[in-house]
């Protein structure tokens, strides 16, 4: 009596991938690292684009609460002079224009990870001018800030802070680098065709763990 061979049935808890992945997989990485030695360009814009996001939230909670607690405190607290409760008015709409742009730029930032797992060009050219643009408003935010300080309370030595206001531009320059440059080399890789959706399987990396998206 013949003993009957059962066929391998395919099921949901065990994917198994498709002969051309498993083909891609199997071929030598075309593409660069991030920073040469990090992970996959696709992998490190949706990495920072997630950080980001993080950050606009915490600076959009932090914002909006100090600017609510000045308008707050100009309308409950009876015994303010005017000159007092017009810097409350200022200080509390300043705290809310900000928590809005930073609202602006959540946004931005989920679109730029939007754009990181669609591959899209167009998406990610638009991030270049929008990091660009967030760039710029943190440099003028910064400066506005020590100049503001500077005209309401001086210094110790009474001379301007350069020293430091220099420094406060130069980690924003490093910051936005490290944001820009992932973003770039995104966005050329998927110009030359190095970098799909159908060569990601050959193109994911990761230092540190198994690239999962």
């Amino acid at each position: 009596m013949s003993e009957e061979k059962e066929t391998p049935v395919a099921t949901t808890a065990i994917p198994v991938a498709a002969p051309a992945e498993i083909a891609m997989r199997e071929q030598e990485k075309q593409g660069a690292k991030c920073c040469g030695c990090c992970c996959d360009y696709r992998r490190a814009v949706v990495v920072i684009s997630i950080l980001y996001i993080i950050y606009n939230i915490v600076m959009i909670i932090l914002w909006s609460t100090g600017g609510g607690a000045a308008l707050a405190s100009r309308a409950y607290i009876g015994d303010l002079t005017e000159e007092a409760k017009d810097d409350l008015s200022v200080a509390g709409a300043g705290a809310i224009v900000i928590a809005v742009v930073n609202a602006i730029f959540l946004v931005c930032n989920i679109f730029a990870l939007c754009a990181a797992l669609r591959y899209s060009m167009c998406m990610l050219s638009t991030m270049v001018v929008v990091i660009l643009i967030q760039f710029g408003f943190d440099i003028y935010s910064t400066i506005e800030a020590y100049n503001t300080s500077y005209e309401e309370n001086g210094s110790a030595d009474g001379t301007y802070p350069t020293g430091t206001v220099a420094g406060a531009i130069v980690v924003s320059v490093i910051v936005y680098v490290l944001y820009l440059y992932p973003v770039v080399g995104l966005l050329l890789e998927i110009k030359n065709g190095s970098m799909s959706q159908e060569t990601y399987p050959r193109e994911a990396y990761s230092c540190c763990c198994k690239p999962t998206f």
